[in-house]
């Protein structure tokens, strides 16, 4: 027997006292239950009390530490690294991450990291253990060891509660020869003087991208009721097992069943999935014991964890099970209906007229190849079966199970037609991205549909949102690619990136059956000046805990695009793309700097006397070292930390403060899980006053604060993006609050950026920004062209190209920067030129000076005649002495935008920032616009606003504004200058309202 001990000091002392009282560890047979309360000496802490039989070849277990070049399991979810440690039998291979090597929710490590068949990819970011839902309540583990014996290999963690000493937690995760899953014991015991409130259980983190749960019960499978961090009793329900599934390939599945219980209970959301025991109240002295099984089975489907689930009851609980097979077909064909989401099948307990939310889910299946169907159901039953195509109910049929294994015969299911696609860019076949949308409203009504009732409405949906292509309604193409479409009439766009030309063909009839060719022509357009390069320095990638996006695909897209630089920022660890890059030989096309996304998970109080725990925002870091064999890929441990904290524990992992970014993500922003995402919210900042730059224990004044330890201040980061996303909803508060702070002498670059995930999220690459810098993409200097961003040499775009520049006393040019401009020539004009491609409406330009808009512009624009043409491609070339614009003496700064009119939004709240727009459309902004408001609340200032109201998306297909929109969904044309920043008093500038 091995053990690998570590014992942190000091110890808690129940701890230590209880760790006196052990007189052995580890044992394969059935321990009593309430070892931990430490009455008897004699008592060991158990291994799962589990009486299974399965069958295999090989009757071996290990578990070891991983050492650098050891065989682990790998996908773009796996995380492993040197340290953790790893269980293995012929069937499943498990990772617990070192006690050092915490991850997402966790304090510490100790929890599942990777979960996979032998030779299997891992699907699953994390299952960590639970006692509720506060940070207090997750288990601080401070002591592993390690076991093997005869047929079993085990890892066993003990610790306590987070700010709990006194209440001793400890899990042991054993596997045992043959058995396709691990064992899985928790124990905790109440050393405390007063009762606490147990849901001891096991937290599922999936990150919010791709990970369905699925559970048995009435209107259940993927469906289960929304819920709120204070309402999560309205979300917890009972099941007998519980699915997760990755649903994209390759993919392995997970079913979790509780030994000593019959059910489990528990909340789920795309999120997370928090299941174990049913809640409970625990004494003073008291305990509790969570035994279960987590199986593991290969594939994207839930129906082969379900089986393995079954079978696990059967043998706990003598719950028999039969096999339901049967065979789709389409007109007589049963080939093919295995690919994409073409076919799949939910069995529910229920008969076609028992309503939806009255039928019981047990089992999700895809058939194969050939159309057949397998699944195990309990016995006995009526069912009634659910066939979804591209995420259409298509077919529905009642069978009815005895206590044998039965063959419903054959099920069919409409044909659907096919488009193919191939398009050319400059005359050559080049990556170019494709966008399918429904001709007319009967189309966009029938074909509408969500991948299993869940994450985005697609119109078609041609693949899984989340994964490679085709998703949702876009199809990336580098040749001819062949895309199932449900019947109806569609138009295709063809784009390859803003500064490009667009095709359309319109009208395609698609019937059951049918087989339409299309091909399309782009051509790029000469609208950036020279010296550009075109970036996103917010993209994320399957290593991301949020996305699931293959690196392949994911590559596909920057160079559909027509991006030259991208800064890979996945949430806690370090994107890179080298490989792939490498791979597809696209290195003199795109340069990647590796980064960051600093994300904060583990709430915690900025304050010792803050109402809540909060967590920092969100962060990007480039460039940042990238390690495979670092438990974060080269990037730090970024939980419980405020925002100056994460700065210097990501430079002491390499990122470079001399010539590296920090960037300010979407700075208002909502709350995800509870977790803020926007820095600016988080602290409450007020724009209606002056910014505090002294620490007056406030949560605004943590802005410029300086954490205890730390070589930073919060404010010590370089840019704010002012543009996040495709559908860019926020744009006038984050415009705001730059605005905002300018004012106050504080200069901090713009940038735009796609934040994309997916394809089918946010479109990579829109928004962009444009950064004049001294280097180009072959000879990459990314120091050259970090200095132009922090400079803010810069525009952000998703479509809208503007120059714009005056000339300094000593005759220099002068355009954007965060270099004060000291001087200006006699006379000194503000030149503007704006191009943008025909598709791109610019329908204004507006110069702002100190934050308010002192000039629009649009009886200067020229506009093309042809949207889809070559011509009309500069829209503005204008000089306009300065001296009408700026004030006569004093700090001053100009920014010029183009495009779309901003809709009029109002702040509600107070707080300095828009919050809520004319949403009833009554031509005022009032308590009647904000959504959830019944009656006039009686304040001046409300409590609750919104939502934010941007320009009404385009009714007739036909205008250049639904073309726009059609390639940047829910966006509206927007594009903005970095300043151009005046001390005409001398002395540095000092802003406007200080």
């Amino acid at each position: 027997m091995k053990k690998i001990i570590h014992f942190p000091m000091p110890l808690p002392p129940a701890l230590a006292l209880f760790l006196a009282a052990l007189t052995s560890w580890g044992s394969t047979g059935c321990q009593k239950e309430g070892c931990l309360t430490g009455d008897d000496p004699e008592c060991i802490v158990p291994s799962p009390c589990l009486d299974l039989d399965f069958i295999c070849s090989d009757g071996s277990a290990t578990v070891a530490e991983i050492a650098v070049g050891d065989v682990v399991p790998e996908s773009l979810d796996a995380l492993s690294s040197p340290g953790d440690f790893l269980l293995q039998n012929d069937q499943v291979a498990v990772v617990i991450d070192a006690l050092d090597h915490p991850h997402f929710l966790s304090p510490t490590g100790g929890t599942i990291l990777d979960l996979a068949t032998v030779g299997g990819p891992d699907s699953i970011r994390s299952i960590q253990q639970a006692t509720g839902v506060l940070p207090v309540e997750a288990p601080h583990f401070t002591d592993l060891r390690t076991f093997e014996g005869d047929g079993f290999a085990a890892v066993q963690v003990m610790g306590h509660l987070e700010d709990r000493p006194d209440t001793i937690v400890a899990t042991r995760y054993e596997v045992r020869s043959c058995e396709p899953g691990v064992r899985i014991r928790t124990e905790v015991v109440n050393l405390e003087p007063d009762p606490i409130s147990l849901f001891l259980a096991d937290g599922y983190f999936y990150g919010g991208k791709g990970i369905l749960p699925f559970s048995p019960g009435p209107g259940l499978g993927f469906d289960h009721p929304e819920f709120g961090l204070s309402t999560l009793g309205d979300g917890i329900t009972e099941s007998p097992y519980l699915i997760t599934a990755a649903h994209t390939e390759p993919a392995v599945s997970y079913a979790e069943v509780a030994c000593n219980e019959e059910s489990i209970f528990g909340f789920h959301s795309e999120m997370v999935t928090v299941v174990g025991l049913e809640p409970r109240v625990l004494m003073p002295s008291d305990y509790g014991i969570f035994e279960r099984f987590i199986a593991v089975s290969d594939g994207s489907s839930v129906a082969p964890a379900v089986d393995l689930a079954l079978e696990v009851r059967e043998q706990l609980f003598e719950e028999p099970w039969v096999e339901l097979t049967g065979r789709l077909q389409a007109d007589g064909y049963g080939d093919g209906l295995s690919e994409g989401l073409r076919a799949a099948v939910t069995l529910s307990e229920g008969t076609t007229d028992t309503p939806l939310e009255e039928r019981i889910p047990w089992s999700h299946a895809r058939p194969n190849v050939d159309g057949q169907i397998a699944a195990r159901v309990p016995t006995d039953r009526d069912y009634v079966l659910s066939v979804e195509s591209y995420g259409i109910t298509v077919a529905e049929m009642d069978v009815s199970v005895g206590s044998a294994d039965t063959d419903f015969g054959i099920l069919d299911i409409p044909l659907t037609g096919t488009i193919t696609l191939d398009a050319i860019l400059d005359g050559a076949q080049d990556h170019v991205q494709v966008f399918v949308h429904p001709s007319d409203d009967a189309t966009e009504e029938a074909v509408t549909g969500q991948m299993f009732g869940h994450f985005y409405d697609c119109a078609p949906l041609l693949g899984a949102p989340h994964g490679e292509s085709p998703a949702c309604n876009r199809v990336l193409l580098d040749g001819t690619v062949t895309v199932e479409v449900l019947p109806g009439t569609y138009d295709v766009f063809a784009t390859a990136g803003p500064f490009a030309s667009m095709d359309i063909v319109r009208g395609i009839q698609v019937t059951a059956g049918s087989e339409e060719t299309i091909e399309l022509e782009l051509e790029t357009l000469p609208v950036l000046p020279a010296g550009v390069l075109s970036a996103d320095l917010h993209v994320h990638g399957g290593t991301s805990r949020d996305s699931t996006i293959p690196d392949d695909t994911r590559v596909q897209a920057f160079l559909a695009a027509r991006l030259d630089v991208i800064a890979a920022t996945d949430h806690e660890v370090t994107g890179d793309y080298s490989e792939m890059i490498g791979m597809m030989g696209v290195e003199d096309r795109v340069a990647v700097m590796n980064g960051t996304e600093a994300t904060g998970d583990i709430l915690f109080k900025f304050l010792p006397d803050s109402e809540y725990p909060q967590v920092m925002g969100h962060w990007n870091l480039w460039p940042m070292p990238y390690d495979a064999d670092d438990p974060y890929l080269g990037a730090a441990w970024e939980e419980m930390a405020l925002p100056g904290e994460v700065f210097t524990r990501m430079r002491d992992a390499g990122w470079d403060e001399e010539t590296g970014v920090i960037q300010l993500n979407h700075p208002l922003s909502y709350l995800e899980f509870g977790r803020d995402l926007g820095w600016i919210t988080a602290i409450g900042l007020d724009a209606t006053g002056d910014l505090p730059l002294a620490f007056d224990g406030t949560l605004p004044s943590l802005f410029a604060y300086q954490p205890e330890g730390a070589d930073f201040a919060n404010s010590d980061y370089h840019v704010q993006e002012v543009m996040n996303g495709t559908e860019n909803d926020r744009v006038l508060q984050y415009r705001t609050l730059w605005f905002y702070l300018f004012n106050q002498g504080l200069l901090r670059a713009g940038t735009a950026n796609s934040d994309s995930h997916t394809l089918s999220d946010s479109v990579v690459g829109t928004p962009r920004t444009l950064v004049w810098a001294d280097t180009d993409v072959v000879a990459f200097d990314e120091d050259a062209f970090n200095e132009a961003v922090r400079d803010g040499r810069m525009v952000g775009t998703n479509g809208p190209v503007i120059e714009i520049s005056t000339e300094d006393s000593d005759g220099a040019v002068r355009t954007p920067s965060m270099t004060p401009i000291d001087g200006l020539a006699s006379g000194a004009d503000l030149r503007i030129v704006v191009h943008a491609a025909p598709w791109v409406p610019v329908d204004e330009v507006r110069i702002v000076v100190n934050g308010e808009v002192v000039r629009t512009l649009t009886d200067e624009l020229d506009h093309p005649d042809d949207p889809i043409g070559l011509d009309g491609l500069q829209r503005l070339d204008l000089e306009i002495p300065l001296d009408d614009l700026l004030p006569a003496s004093g700090d001053s700064w100009l920014v010029v935008e183009a495009g779309h009119a901003l809709e009029p939004n109002a702040d509600l709240d107070c707080n300095g920032f828009e919050d809520t727009g004319d949403n009833n459309g009554d031509g005022a902004i009032d308590w009647r616009d904000v959504e959830g408001l019944e009656e006039d609340p009686g304040e001046s200032c409300l409590t609750s606003t919104g939502p934010l109201a941007n320009p009404p998306p385009p009714e007739d297909r036909e205008s250049t504004d639904y073309i726009f929109r059609a390639v940047t969904p829910g966006g509206y044309p927007y594009a903005y200058t970095n300043p151009l920043v005046f001390d005409r008093d001398g002395g540095g500038f000092e802003g406007v309202d200080r």
